[in-house]
């Protein structure tokens, strides 16, 4: 009896392996809402779930293959905490040490690169309480004229506190051969990077 439970549990983890919601695992399951609550439970003392959200946020379920070992929220987590829509499900495990704050997260979210990520971060930007820490992190880290940028078109979207970040130098974001077509153009000329998204993406996914 007992390896046919491990099995039924190895088959679920593949199925659910991800970022869910009660009704995302419920169709997966197939089962009923209260039957699916008891097998989240199971697997988050098993070491198998963690969640984020809750209250007024919608709780998430991230579900894994290998047991998920207690450990500080990082940047998946932060951006996933303060995005009232568009979730992430981590493609890697953003490991961190000691006090990490959102002011970090807004920093390794932009090293990353990637599109979805640079775009839930404008939703940062509200919860921002250490202006002079980002300011010194954004330098120390060289990117200076991207937080300049994101800062700039987060304050037309979300209520955030005013603070003065100054141009530094030229630097582009991506290198494109064509700018033909800017996202935000009187910004991106200020900063002298790349804004990789417009009002469009801004509003039908975080707004």
């Amino acid at each position: 009896m007992d390896n046919i439970i491990i099995m039924v549990n190895e088959q679920l983890l593949a199925q659910l392996e991800g970022l869910h919601t009660i009704e995302t695992a419920m169709q997966i399951t197939g089962l009923t809402k209260q039957s699916t609550l008891n097998l989240l439970s199971t697997l988050k003392k098993e070491q198998y779930l963690t969640t984020t959200g809750g209250g007024k946020q919608k709780r998430l379920y991230k579900i894994t293959q290998l047991k998920q070992l207690p450990r500080s929220p990082g940047m998946f987590d932060l951006l996933n905490k303060y995005s009232p829509h568009m979730k992430l499900n981590p493609w890697y495990d953003h490991q961190v040490h000691g006090k990490y704050s959102v002011e970090d997260a807004l920093i390794d979210a932009i090293k990353t690169k990637s599109f979805r990520v640079i775009l839930v971060s404008l939703c940062l930007f509200s919860h921002i309480t250490d202006w002079r820490k980002l300011h010194r992190l954004a330098k120390q880290h060289d990117c200076i004229q991207q937080v300049g940028a994101l800062y700039d078109v987060a304050r037309l979207y979300f209520r955030t506190k005013y603070f003065l970040f100054k141009s530094e130098r030229k630097k582009d974001w991506i290198k494109l051969t064509q700018l033909e077509k800017k996202n935000f153009p009187s910004i991106s000329e200020k900063w002298h990077v790349y804004i990789p998204f417009n009002e469009h993406d801004i509003r039908g996914e975080i707004v």
